[in-house]
């Protein structure tokens, strides 16, 4: 009798271990949701200096992520977030969904979540993100920190994606590589009302909806003087 009660604790433990880490990515989510949390977040990197203006001035496109770490048993690490362009006018494309995910074995209690600002320095690694798919943040695309002063802009090789992060009042800049980004088209056709590419969002051919207004905001408001 205890065996079979240890076994069916165990089954339910593995259970919501599986469930707290399932990759939630890959499913349909709002991207309003993201849409503002990646305008707070921009704000308040503008806010801090923590993104030097130089940088944020010539970047080809950004990316937003967040990404939640948490599970029972099973270990997971899942992310939503979006990517923009800047367009030739100099105005800013609407966003085009990305998730990632990734699960492993161990204990994990609680939950973590950190937020990615990618800095696209090149036209190369916005073409990437625009012709939809996985993207693989590996070899040209590894993110490297990013400089984190003027000072910093001119010592720093220059690397085709810069990457901060911020995470319980942490900033600075910080390595992510080996993951992959994905796109996510259930979710930008449920934010546009009907199926559309990354690259049709990307170059600007379908316009960013009026609920886009607070990112576009973010990315377009001065850096403090």
């Amino acid at each position: 009798m205890k065996n079979r009660l240890f076994l069916s604790a165990w089954s339910l433990l593995f259970l919501l271990g599986c469930l707290s880490a399932a990759p939630r990515c890959f499913a349909s989510w709002n991207l309003q949701e993201t849409v503002d949390e990646a305008a707070a977040v921009i704000h308040q990197f503008k806010q801090e200096g923590k993104i030097p203006k130089s940088v944020f001035d010539r970047a080809k496109g950004i990316a937003f992520l967040r990404m939640t770490k948490g599970g029972l048993v099973i270990s997971g690490e899942y992310g939503h977030g979006l990517v923009v362009q800047r367009l030739p006018n100099g105005g800013w494309s609407g966003p085009s969904a990305i998730s990632s995910s990734a699960v492993g074995i161990g204990a994990q209690i609680g939950a973590s979540e950190t937020n990615y600002i990618f800095i696209l320095n090149t036209d190369r690694a916005v073409r990437r993100f625009a012709r939809g798919g996985k993207v693989h943040m590996t070899g040209e695309m590894s993110g490297v920190a990013g400089p984190e002063s003027e000072h910093e802009v001119f010592l720093k090789p220059k690397g085709a994606v810069y990457v901060y992060r911020s995470t319980e009042g942490l900033f600075g800049g910080i390595a992510f590589t080996g993951s992959d980004l994905r796109e996510a088209p259930d979710t930008n056709e449920r934010y546009y009302h009907r199926a559309v590419t990354a690259g049709e969002i990307l170059s600007g051919k379908v316009a960013p909806p009026r609920k886009a207004k607070p990112l576009l905001d973010a990315l377009n408001a001065p850096y403090p003087k």
